[in-house]
């Protein structure tokens, strides 16, 4: 029944409709979209190709960070490319506790974890897996569209292995086994609160893309 659903939902958002109520088994959300071989990529940027689902608008491509619009949400992605190079899991692990919700994530060959906050005016969404992050404020009936989304976004990523390799060279990062230092982004552990301040302060120098 589960697997049901999980169909039902993908056609759902492969097909641009806009909320699925149904269940608060987020991780299971998750692994199964990652199951699910989806080989369409319809968006490039800097370094990375991935499948932008049908309702999902980009706001601001700010070459490894992206913003995204979706069921009056904005749902925010931060691409680590530097251990996407070196091959490191150890920034995919939480360092903090979630009040609502959290499971890690390592089925299909990812690893990384999902976790929810309950706050005053919504609820927080943090999902970390294939060397990347999406984060996003929402209300309760659209955590699992939300995440669905935010699934099929980070499921998707190819990173170019050619582009990022030139750019960690021309960068001159340093690297042990932990910690990699970049000019951009600062650094791989830092924390994702961070970036959104970074669109909030550049907004008004960042060109919004018009809709297609």
């Amino acid at each position: 029944m589960k697997r049901l659903f999980i169909f039902v939902l993908l056609l759902i958002l492969m097909t641009g409709c806009s909320r699925i109520d149904n269940t608060e088994d987020y991780v299971s959300i998750v692994n199964e979209i990652s199951a699910y071989d989806n080989k369409e990529l319809n968006t490039a940027t800097m370094g990375y190709k991935y499948y932008l689902p049908m309702g999902v608008r980009i706001n601001k491509d700010l070459e490894f960070n992206q913003e995204f619009s979706v069921l009056n949400t904005k749902m925010y992605l931060y691409v680590d490319v530097v251990s996407y190079y070196y091959k490191n899991f150890t920034n995919n692990k939480v360092d903090v506790e979630f009040n609502y919700y959290y499971e890690p994530i390592s089925g299909n060959g990812n690893f990384g974890y999902i976790g929810i906050n309950e706050e005053e005016d919504g609820y927080f969404v943090e999902i970390v897996y294939n060397y990347a992050r999406i984060e996003a404020y929402t209300n309760k009936s659209s955590l699992s569209s939300i995440v669905s989304y935010a699934s099929l976004i980070l499921d998707s990523i190819e990173y170019n292995d050619k582009l990022i390799e030139t750019f960690i060279n021309e960068n001159d990062i340093s690297s042990n086994d932990t910690v990699y230092n970049i000019k951009k982004p600062n650094d791989t552990e830092s924390k994702f609160s961070q970036y959104l301040q970074e669109y909030v302060q550049e907004e008004d120098q960042i060109t919004i893309l018009p809709e297609e």
